[in-house]
């Protein structure tokens, strides 16, 4: 079962420049730049109460770098919290929506992900998140 809204991303093309004006709009500084060399990417996130946003720049070819070429910056994707991703895929799974990778795939801070089909989400990109730390 889906718990609450995990993370919010969204991509930019200048990560340094999202960060500040982000800053400014929630009054809250960014917990520092981290970069996910399997994706090809640089990020910063924001804690907001419960819910993490998350700025994504694209720094090679890739998933990411294809993303913001064909859709352009913003809104990037959802994640929702799941108590055991692996078992909540199969689930998803057998009631027949595909998945990207049903097997989860590393994330920021060790959280396990599993990505859905865009098509079947209806144009939107939804993750499933375990994060053992929450």
């Amino acid at each position: 079962m889906l718990r609450r809204v995990h993370h919010i991303d969204f991509v930019v093309r200048d990560l340094d420049a999202a960060a500040e004006r982000y800053s400014r709009i929630f009054g809250v500084e960014p917990l520092g730049s981290e970069r996910l060399e399997d994706r090809g990417v640089e990020l910063v996130r924001f804690e907001l109460d419960n819910v993490w946003i998350v700025l994504v720049q694209p720094v090679r070819d890739g998933p990411v770098k294809n993303f913001l070429d064909e859709y352009g910056e913003g809104f990037f994707h959802v994640g929702f919290q799941v108590d055991d991703v692996s078992a909540e895929a199969a689930r998803i799974a057998r009631e027949g929506i595909g998945l990207v990778n049903s097997t989860p795939r590393r994330g920021v801070e060790g959280w396990q992900l599993v990505d859905l089909e865009m098509d079947e989400t209806f144009g939107v990109y939804l993750q499933l998140v375990q994060d053992d730390d929450e």
